[in-house]
């Protein structure tokens, strides 16, 4: 990012595919937009999640929380349900947007693609969603970063990418209620994939790992500890006992099967 030198910014990664139609509709869009001097900071598209085996695949839309073709604020946005967030793979960034945001991603480190799609986002003034099918994002290979066995065996790193998300964003600096709300909303799937994922590696480190993570958001970010610690999936997340951790592990397991992810 240092050195680039486009207008917009768009990342794929070496596994994955962009269609070409689409393409073009999302450069026209750029062009058009430019041309008529109405800048948008951020364009965000569809994306597939192109699942190994599955024939029918799930597409991650947003028609009903972005209006579509329209250049928009956060203030104009809709409500996203559950399992529906701006992923990197819909996301093309104004490079100047990723400037300000002073994004530096950790190097040698997977998930930070997350960061990616959440630190810049209060720099994002004005918007456009295009309901085109623009990103293929290509899973279920067992050598893959998100491959459950493999994201157990990366816990680390996992961590060091919630606590930059946590520590290094203000949402209290975040102005818009509704842009708030959405990382508020992101930042708890976040935290839920850390706590679950701690309780699926069975390993006593990493159980212990999940609640000092939890008491240490509490000292140092009191209100933003409890606004996700009251979330229904902060709550779902911290059930006590062993039982707590099957439920949260039960839960867990059906959203995979019903989101298709992983």
């Amino acid at each position: 990012m240092k050195h680039a030198k486009g207008l917009f910014v768009k990342v794929v990664d070496s596994d994955d595919w962009i269609d070409k139609s689409a393409g073009k509709e999302l450069l026209n869009t750029i062009k058009t937009l430019e041309e008529e001097n109405n800048q948008v900071d951020l364009v965000v598209t569809n994306f597939i999640y192109d699942k190994v085996g599955v024939v029918h695949k799930k597409v991650m839309k947003f028609p009903f929380s972005l209006p579509k073709n329209r250049v928009i604020t956060w203030d104009e946005v809709g409500f996203f349900p559950p399992g529906k967030y701006m992923l990197m793979h819909s996301l093309c960034y104004r490079r100047d947007v990723l400037k300000k945001s002073k994004l530096v991603l950790p190097k040698h480190t997977f998930y930070v693609d997350d960061i990616y799609a959440y630190k810049p986002l209060p720099y994002v003034n004005k918007l456009i969603y295009l309901n085109v099918d623009l990103y293929h994002y290509f899973i279920g290979r067992e050598d893959q970063s998100v491959n459950e066995k493999v994201m157990i065996g990366r816990l680390e790193q996992q961590y060091r990418v919630t606590k930059i998300m946590l520590y290094k964003v203000n949402l209290d600096k975040v102005k818009s209620k509704k842009l708030h709300q959405y990382m508020l909303s992101f930042m708890s799937i976040i935290m839920t994939i850390t706590s679950v994922f701690s309780l699926l590696s069975k390993n006593e480190y990493w159980m212990k790992e999940k609640t000092k993570l939890w008491n240490e958001l509490k000292k140092k970010k009191r209100k933003l500890y409890n606004e996700l610690k009251h979330s229904p999936l902060g709550v779902a997340v911290n059930l006590p006992g062993k039982i707590g951790n099957k439920m949260t592990v039960i839960g867990y397991k059906l959203s995979q099967r019903l989101y298709g992810f992983n």
